[in-house]
């Protein structure tokens, strides 16, 4: 059978491996072949090339991280992230889910080879952004880690955690698309429906399970589980997404279909 993912000595970073959907997309591309270095705040499970504990809180934690990862890499999956309020603040829960993201990625933009590409994890609760792209682009607009921080905590009312880190995330991948277009490197994100991972509980403190059942559970009437997240995020940094960049893919069973037709409500 032809491998059309074509994964074998790839070297591909992740963040968030220890646990959820980066520690389920790490065995996926171990399973592959792939070279993987593999970044979280916790202890790393997985038997990968190397591991690195790193607080995206940090700058200076991710840039001591970032000199020591290979020179070339092929792949960037950013799969780490915060559920926000109340387990974190939203300033916190932004830091990690988009400064930090944003501030990784474009440091390892020049280590990545033509060809290869970078994928990150946002949400269904960024479908929104179109609604709010005025104040994702006016965030965007800052030119460093300390100058999207110090945004942040002047904007406590639109940098308001969760949601706006994700529509974020969105708005950032549409925006580079273009750019990376020209070095020959792609772009996407994929915005999972729930999900069965560590995060979910932190998510039914501030919205009972059956709420986030009856309004955000996908048509198939279950929640997704990690592997149903990561190996589309595989399948968009693979080969046989080549000619995919800048999309934000709903892996949802539907849900977003509904809620675009007017089938659905939508609470965001």
């Amino acid at each position: 059978m032809t491998d059309i993912l074509k994964y074998k000595g790839k070297r591909c970073v992740v963040t968030g491996a220890a646990s959820g959907m980066g520690a389920a997309c790490v065995k996926t591309l171990m399973s592959l072949g792939a070279e993987v270095y593999a970044m979280d705040v916790q202890d790393i499970k997985e038997n990968v090339t190397q591991s690195f504990k790193v607080d995206l809180l940090s700058q200076e934690s991710i840039d001591s991280v970032v000199a020591d990862l290979p020179d070339e890499i092929d792949c960037l999956f950013n799969c780490a992230g915060l559920p926000g309020e109340p387990r974190f603040t939203n300033l916190d829960t932004c830091i990690v889910n988009i400064v930090a993201l944003r501030h990784l990625t474009e440091a390892l933009i020049p280590r990545i080879r033509k060809g290869g590409a970078i994928s990150s994890i946002t949400s269904v609760a960024g479908m929104s952004y179109t609604k709010n792209q005025k104040t994702v682009d006016e965030f965007l607009e800052t030119p460093d880690f300390a100058a999207a921080k110090k945004w942040c905590e002047d904007n406590p009312s639109l940098a308001n955690g969760y949601m706006f880190s994700k529509q974020a995330i969105v708005g950032y991948t549409y925006r580079e698309a273009g750019k990376l277009a020209k070095q020959g490197i792609r772009i996407n994100c994929l915005s999972p429906a729930p999900t069965d991972t560590p995060m979910m509980d932190a998510f039914h403190e501030t919205l009972p399970k059956e709420l986030m059942d009856e309004h955000f559970q996908s048509p198939i009437g279950r929640n997704a589980v990690p592997e149903e997240m990561a190996e589309p995020l595989v399948l968009l940094n693979s080969e046989a997404s080549r000619f995919i960049s800048g999309i934000n893919l709903f892996v949802d069973f539907g849900y977003t279909a509904q809620v675009f037709c007017g089938q659905r409500i939508s609470l965001v």
